[in-house]
Parts: structure tokens; C-alpha cells; sequence
């Protein structure tokens, strides 16, 4: 989906380029300085408060979404010649309230000036809201669901009726073997599971799967690799306890091993010796590749929410965007791709529906620390000025849905400033007294 408004070309024509995460972020600036190499256009990946100052000639930057917010709590754009051209938001089917926030200030800030927007999203299932946050008009929204791709994309869901348990992964070994089984040679595989602690576990449970059905200890390594190619590759690792699953045709991905182990694992992955590929969830935003069968071993991992004060672990679902952007994965424009997806029996429906007609977004400023956190950093006293913080609000993709499903945030009409109100009434309630 592309929206964007008007546009004013300059000489000195220069980007920013926003994303909802910095893995995300590091991952853009790593294309685009290669690609822009080649016509001089210098490319910055902005980690302070510079990404306010004006820069001098051409430039693209690029910012995570909290790093822009840290700026604006920093800095005042009027005193730094703030002046983008041009504003890309980035997967904004990712976003939350600090994505919405920061987006919603620097909408304000450039409200005066001819910058154009331009975002990009995974399928929603109504992208209208979007479009109008960015005031675009509907000839200028490109909208598509998930089934109207060009790449060959099938997919299966199946439920599991255990609770969330080492059981549960037990069971699902099977059918996830089974789903491997169903790769072509020459082709890979990646598996997402709940956490780093159960790559290990999973893979082991794997291999021990595939070497009593083949009997044999190869593993997932391809025939014709020879057994010098694999232990000149394992020797080159860091550290030593991946090279048992590495020689078996089996690789790990997260942040948590050695960036030197990770290049090595996606080289041999490329190769095709590494078949299966286990990646946690929290690492799905940072992977660079894709695979011909994906498999997602549950929809479900143990964390703490924002609301949490007690800090207790509990069992938290896997966010709608996440598993769409586990299902790219498996998106390809060399061949086709299956996805697999193994999850609670009650949400089979639910996802089904998401991942055939495109995701729901709803605005997260309501019920989120972020504006509150903001506020408190303010030297005005907003309650005295509570007209212009929702002046503010009105650049939000808050202030859209409030209009259009106002039973969502607890509102009774579908008036948007009235609405609007009594939302900063329940914001000023949060923050202290002077």
C-alpha cells in the first residue's frame, strides 16, 4: 500500500525514512547505501538526535520510530531548519504507539511545510483510515489483499487443542518434520518457535526424527556435500556447540549468537547445506532471508507486558503483524511457497480470516504509556493547554478511528474532537501534578 500529499521538489532534495524497530532500520540502511553508492547519494542510519538538524546536499536518513520520538523530546524542529522533503513510514501494519506518536508529531511539525508521505504496509483488510491519516486521496491508495499476490503461496493451518507447554512442542514435531519433508531438494526451510531456549530442544527433536526415518546421522545435509566442505565450515564457527547441529544440516538465528557464527550459518544456508533454519520469534523482524517452506511452531511464547507491574511471566499471543511477517518469509519470486501454521484451536478462524483478507490496525496511543511519558517531559504545563495537545492528536491515526469504530476506544459518538477530549482528559490523569 502506498499513500502520500503533496510535493515540493528542492536542490537539495533529502529523505527520512522511518521504520518501526532498529533491526529494521539497520537492515534498510544496509540495502540502501549499497544502492545509492552508485549515484553519490550519501545515506545516514540516524541513532541520536541528529535526525532533526538539516543536513547539507542530498540525503536519505534513516531512523527507528523510537529514536525519532527521543528527538522530539530532545529537540524542537522549528529551532533546527526541520524540513524533509520526503517521509517514508515503513511497514506500518507494525504500528504502535510509539510509531503512532512519532509519526503524529512530525506530521504536526510539517504541517506548513510540502513534504510528501509516502508509507507502505503489509495487506489490511481496510486500509481507508490509513490513507486518510496521510490525507490521501483515494485515486492514490494502492491497496491489495494477501490472495491477489503474483508468487505462488499456499497455506495451512493446524489447531492444537494442549495448552501452551512442553507438550505441546512435543506434539508438534511431528507434522512440523512431516512439513520439511515436503521441501524440494535443493531448497530449505525455515521454523519460527516461541523462544531461543527451545531452538536447541526443537532441533534436537527433529534430527532424531529424520535419522529414524532415513538411518542415517547426516541429517538434513545434502548427499552430494562432502564431509571436508562441512568440517572446514564448522571449524570457522566461534562457538563450537553449533557445529553438532551446523553438520547435520541445521542452523540457528538470533541475536544471541556471535554476528561472525550468524554470517557463516546464512552463508551455508544460501549454499543449501543448512536446510532447516530455527529462528526464534523475536528474531523474524532481523531475518534476511526466505525459505520454500515456512513453519510456525505455535502462535504463543512466555513474556511481560507493558502493563505488568508485578513483572509476572505469562503466556501472550503472537502479534497479527508478526505472523504475516513470518509468511513473507516464505513469499519468493523464484518459486513457490508454503506456509505452515500451527496454533490454538480457538484463534484457527481468526487467522485464517487475517491471513486470506488482510490485517485489522487500531491506534494504540489510548492505552499506551507513550503520550503520558511524553508529556512528562514537556516544561509547559499541559493541563493549562489541553486545546492544543489535541490539536496534536488531530494528526494521530487515533483521531481517524475514533470516528469511524468508536466502540473500540470506549466511545460513545462519532464526534472526533469530543472524542479526542475525553481521551486527554484520561492522559492528564496519568500524569503528576507539578
Amino acid at each position: 500500500m502506498i499513500v502520500s500529499v503533496g510535493t515540493e521538489k528542492k536542490p537539495d532534495f533529502w529523505t527520512l525514512i522511518i521504520t518501526p524497530h532498529q533491526e529494521r532500520a539497520r537492515e534498510m540502511y544496509a540495502d540502501l547505501r549499497q544502492v545509492c553508492s552508485a549515484v553519490n547519494i550519501p545515506v545516514e542510519l540516524v541513532s541520536s538526535t541528529r535526525v532533526l538538524s538539516r543536513p547539507r546536499g542530498k540525503q536519505i536518513r534513516v531512523v527507528a520510530a523510537r529514536t525519532l520520538l527521543m528527538s522530539f523530546m530532545l529537540s524542537d524542529p522549528l529551532e533546527t531548519g526541520f524540513d524533509p522533503n520526503l517521509v517514508i513510514c515503513e511497514d506500518l501494519e507494525q504500528l504502535d504507539s510509539t510509531y503512532e506518536w512519532a509519526v503524529c508529531l512530525l506530521r504536526h511539525a510539517t504541517q506548513f511545510l510540502a513534504t510528501r508521505y509516502v508509507g507502505f504496509s503489509a495487506s489490511l483488510d481496510d486500509p481507508t483510515d490509513l490513507a486518510d491519516w496521510f490525507n490521501v486521496h483515494p485515486t492514490a491508495l494502492i491497496s491489495f489483499r494477501p490472495r491477489d499476490r503474483d508468487q505462488a503461496l499456499s497455506f495451512s493451518v493446524q489447531p492444537f487443542t494442549i495448552p501452551h507447554s512442553a507438550s505441546l512442542f512435543k506434539a508438534m514435531g511431528k507434522p512440523t518434520h512431516t512439513a520439511i519433508k515436503t521441501v524440494p531438494l535443493g531448497e530449505n526451510a525455515i521454523i519460527f518457535v516461541s523462544s531461543r531456549a527451545m531452538c536447541r530442544s526443537t532441533a534436537l527433536n527433529l534430527l532424531t526424527q529424520r535419522a529414524l526415518e532415513m538411518e542415517s546421522a547426516r541429517g538434513y545435509i545434502p548427499e552430494t556435500t562432502s564431509d571436508e566442505y562441512i568440517e572446514d565450515a564448522c571449524v570457522r564457527l566461534q562457538d563450537a556447540s553449533l557445529a553438532d547441529f551446523v553438520s547435520k544440516g541445521v542452523g540457528f538465528f538470533h541475536a544471541g549468537i556471535k554476528k561472525q557464527d550468524r554470517l557463516i550459518i546464512l552463508g551455508l544456508y544460501a549454499e543449501g547445506i543448512i536446510r532447516v533454519l530455527i529462528v526464534p520469534h523475536d528474531s523474524v523482524m532481523s531475518l534476511p532471508v526466505r525459505a520454500a517452506v515456512v513453519v510456525v511452531m505455535g502462535t504463543q511464547y512466555i513474556g511481560t507486558t507493558e502493563r505488568s507491574k508485578s513483572g509476572d511471566h505469562q503466556v501472550l499471543d503472537y502479534s497479527l503483524s508478526t505472523i504475516v511477517r513470518m509468511q513473507s518469509h516464505a513469499v519468493r519470486h523464484s518459486g513457490a511457497g508454503h506456509f505452515f501454521l500451527f496454533c490454538q484451536t480457538e484463534v484457527k478462524d481468526m487467522l485464517t480470516r487475517f491471513l486470506s483478507d488482510g490485517l485489522p490496525l487500531e491506534s494504540q496511543i489510548a492505552e499506551a504509556s507513550t503520550v503520558v511519558e511524553w508529556l512528562k517531559t514537556r516544561k509547559s504545563d499541559w493541563k493549562d493547554k489541553k486545546q492544543d495537545l489535541i490539536n496534536i492528536l488531530s494528526f494521530s491515526f487515533l483521531a481517524r478511528r475514533v470516528v469511524t469504530n468508536p466502540s473500540y476506544y470506549d466511545c460513545t459518538s462519532t464526534d472526533r474532537n469530543g472524542n479526542l477530549s475525553r481521551i486527554v482528559d484520561g492522559l492528564f490523569e496519568q500524569v503528576p501534578q507539578a
